[in-house]
């Protein structure tokens, strides 16, 4: 407990000056700890009001996630990393429909992908007939 300044002022009407002022000391750090916390819960606050923000911008577009941005849509965004962490990793687009997240390894397919038509070999028989 800090001490308060009515004991000091009473120290020093009796003339106990170095117990005034081992008290001030004790005031000193206690106030610098007031600020070192002060400044970790700021940092704390700024924090989670960043992860607030973050949450309140992001939406769902199946397979992915995208960031708004006022009008604007940025992504997509990974929805296992996401889900699991919290964190934005952007695909890597492999064309033809098919997206790899390059944290978790994921395979995603948008709704331009196509099934590759399976290979046919009829066409190799028809010489024969």
């Amino acid at each position: 407990m800090l001490p308060n300044y009515k004991d000091i002022v009473e120290l020093i009407k009796k003339g106990a000056t170095i117990e005034a002022q081992e008290k001030i000391m004790e005031l000193r750090e206690g106030a610098l700890e007031l600020q070192e916390e002060n400044i970790r819960l700021r940092e704390k606050v700024k924090e989670l009001e960043d992860k607030l923000n973050k949450k309140e911008n992001v939406i769902w577009e199946a397979p992915f996630y995208w960031r708004k941005d006022g009008d604007k849509k940025d992504g997509p965004f990974c929805a296992h990393c996401y889900d699991k962490v919290g964190d934005l990793i952007r695909p890597l687009d492999h064309k033809n429909g098919v997206w790899a997240c390059p944290a978790c390894k994921n395979i995603y397919k948008d709704e331009s992908y196509r099934d590759p038509s399976p290979h046919s070999d009829s066409h190799v028989w028809d010489a024969f007939t």
